[in-house]
């Protein structure tokens, strides 16, 4: 739901059940939304039950406390004002932080996530690479054991990467030997005489239109090919990860697994940078890069399966109630172009109205000595 389609007395009770939320992280009573309003019991019944049927709140039943939904959030977050610069306090942090480094690229990205994960008591990730353009020419599927295969793809000019990917188990490495070849003609027709980036482009076409028809050798086929083409072209790739312990300090209670899965993505460095480009736009210009807030749950971290449509919670069956605060780094464009991003991954519950500027701010630091 926009904006404007809310009246104005539904947008104002929206923003104090999210404020409360962010605040406190409970269950808003209509008791408290009253007393501060000084609206009466039944209009704050009958407008909490609009925002509800609009899936911006949620409620366990009717008597009971509310809180935001991932759309609600969405709804408080866009209605912010926008901030110009981060706190003065967190400002100078990231300048003496950055004042501080060797000049490298590697330092730069250090202490910018540093301060970020610091500042915000959430995840800070931060890149930056040289997307590669070389066309594939040669890709062999070896198989490992009855239940893995090793993915080579040959280069133009020269150059393999290599990937191991696992598979359901056949009765003998010779059983999935054979389905290997088959694989292997349909997945080269996608690949061959094409970038990584290209290629995945193709596959996830493929992965769109097998939604409309039954063909399990195609579907496998996109998997295994999505697995080796996501993250290829970043490379080499100067990547920093700061703060691991802070959010999981902050979801701890969500749920183990998948808080687990949260952290592994985290591991991957190019499979976490590929993803941040699929989330993040392109920053046009480096005077006013702009951040994007993506809420969701462990899916924000598998761009394949990022609902970002809809209302209503859509949290995932972990129930992590997490946020993504991220910003494409604005880079020179032509043959020297560089693909890069800063971002902040934590609790829903987090500032944005610090952290936004304060990504931001980064940005713009990082751009102007990149």
């Amino acid at each position: 739901m926009e904006q404007t389609e809310l009246r104005p007395r539904q947008a104002e009770l929206l923003r104090a059940v999210c404020r409360s939320y962010l605040l406190g992280g409970d269950d808003v009573p209509s008791a408290a939304l009253a007393r501060e309003h000084d609206w009466s019991p039944a209009t704050i019944r009958s407008e909490l039950a609009a925002l509800e049927r609009a899936g911006l709140v949620d409620r366990a039943h009717r008597s009971a406390g509310c809180r935001p939904t991932r759309a609600g959030l969405e709804h408080f977050v866009r209605s912010q004002p926008k901030l110009h610069d981060p706190p003065q306090g967190a400002a100078r942090a990231m300048e003496r932080s950055l004042a501080g480094s060797s000049g490298s690229v590697e330092h730069d990205l250090r202490a910018a996530v540093r301060v970020l994960a610091e500042v915000g008591g959430c995840v800070a990730v931060s890149f930056l690479a040289d997307p590669g353009r070389r066309r594939v020419n040669e890709l062999e599927l070896v198989p490992l054991s009855s239940t893995r295969l090793l993915v080579v793809v040959g280069f133009e000019g020269g150059g393999t990467t290599m990937q191991p990917v696992g598979f359901d188990d056949y009765a003998t490495i010779e059983a999935l030997a054979d389905e290997a070849i088959a694989l292997q003609a349909r997945l080269r027709a996608f690949c061959i005489g094409r970038t990584l980036l290209e290629a995945h482009a193709e596959l996830a076409r493929a992965r769109d239109e097998l939604r409309l028809r039954v063909d399990h050798r195609l579907a496998e086929v996109v998997r295994l090919g999505l697995s080796v083409c996501t993250g290829g072209e970043l490379d080499p790739l100067w990547l920093s990860v700061a703060g691991q312990s802070g959010l999981a300090r902050g979801l701890g209670a969500a749920g183990l697994d998948g808080l687990r899965e949260v952290l592994s993505r985290l591991e991957d460095d190019r499979r976490l940078a590929e993803i941040l480009c699929q989330l993040l736009p392109v920053a046009e210009h480096a005077e006013a890069p702009h951040a994007q807030v993506v809420l969701g749950d462990a899916a924000l971290l598998d761009h394949a399966g990022l609902d970002r449509g809809g209302s209503g919670d859509a949290w995932g069956p972990n129930g992590l109630r997490l946020a993504l605060v991220g910003c494409r780094l604005p880079v020179a464009a032509g043959a020297s172009a560089k693909l890069g991003a800063i971002a902040v991954l934590g609790p829903d519950r987090m500032d944005y109205a610090s952290v936004i500027p304060l990504v931001e701010y980064a940005a713009r630091a990082l751009a102007a000595r990149t």
